[in-house]
């Protein structure tokens, strides 16, 4: 999902990271961190161990509770977010006006939200703007990018590469 060019360098935010892939394909492929945001303590830690299992423990952290609570203890900003929410969850506009109001879209970011193809997301979410929407079965990826121009990082949401959850 990253593409060839890997993630260098970037700060990853993995809301609803289940089994935490997203992240850490990120990880493996140059992030410079990661925050996985899961509700479950067992899926907690079972992407500890995987953090573990491939030496990233250092780099990536693991933040139990719910996603709308959770993304308000954050500090700083990311380059890359993935959102996996459970199918029937569709609360993509009031996470991402938390995510916009605790200041953690970074100028230049890019959001990968993944959904059911039934559900229908805006043109624009707080902070991000839709630049692609794909679909895969009954899956569907929209991809959104920080309505801030100036990007620490680029980021083509156009390229696929392997991964997922």
């Amino acid at each position: 999902m990253l593409g060839p060019a890997g993630a260098s360098d970037f700060r990853v935010l993995d809301i609803y990271a289940g089994t935490g892939a997203l992240g850490i394909e990120a990880l493996q492929r140059g992030a410079k961190s990661a925050v996985f945001i899961e509700q479950n303590a067992r899926r907690c830690d079972d992407i500890k161990k995987a953090l573990d299992r491939h030496r990233l423990a250092m780099q990536g952290s693991v933040q139990r509770g719910n996603a709308l609570n959770a993304v308000g203890r954050l500090k700083g900003e990311f380059d890359l977010i993935f959102a996996d929410p459970p199918y029937d969850l569709n609360e993509f506009e009031l996470l991402f006006t938390r995510v916009d109001e605790a200041g953690l879209i970074a100028a230049g970011a890019i959001a990968f939200l993944e959904h059911s193809k039934m559900t229908e997301l805006p043109e624009s979410l707080p902070g991000l703007t839709l630049s692609t929407h794909r679909l895969y079965g009954d899956t569907a990826i929209s991809v959104y990018k920080s309505q801030s121009a100036t990007p620490a990082h680029t980021v083509n949401p156009t390229q696929t590469g392997s991964g997922g959850e």
